[in-house]
């Protein structure tokens, strides 16, 4: 894949926090994109959750990215990660613009990015996520 530069973007997580795609710039980031009604994203996103917290945070940063544009009920995401007890931060698209921005065909995708800011990977639910795993090492 060629590397392509990061649209930046500025979410707001379950929690409130403000994230900028700019202010990671220096980290491994690994973004996930996701909706509480798809299977795929429902068996992808434990493994991320386990992975995410063996990972030092100065160097590689994880987010999730919920797609409100994509969920059938949007009020539904809060209740499905505290009920599925995960402590990754999770973003909340602005409907589905930066779903759109990065050019994503379907959920789940992940999109790895460098150092740089620049598109190093993107993974859909037929990637085993060794392999993202492996990519991550790297860059790492």
């Amino acid at each position: 894949m060629q590397k392509e530069p990061a649209p930046n973007f500025t979410l707001t997580t379950l929690t409130g926090e403000t994230i900028s795609l700019s202010d990671l710039r220096g980290k491994v980031v690994l973004l996930s994109f996701w909706v509480t009604w798809c299977p795929s994203c429902q068996a992808d996103l434990p493994q991320k959750e386990i992975f995410s917290r063996s990972l030092e945070a100065n160097r590689f940063a994880f987010y999730t990215i919920n797609v409100p544009g994509r969920e059938a009920d949007p009020n539904r995401v809060a209740p499905f990660v505290r009920e599925q007890g995960f402590r990754f931060p999770v973003l909340l698209d602005d409907g589905r613009s930066v779903y759109d921005a990065f050019q994503i065909p379907s959920v789940p995708t992940s999109v790895l990015i460098d150092p740089e800011g620049m598109i190093v990977g993107r993974y859909d639910e037929h990637t085993p996520f060794l392999r993202v795993v492996e990519a991550i090492g790297r860059l790492l």
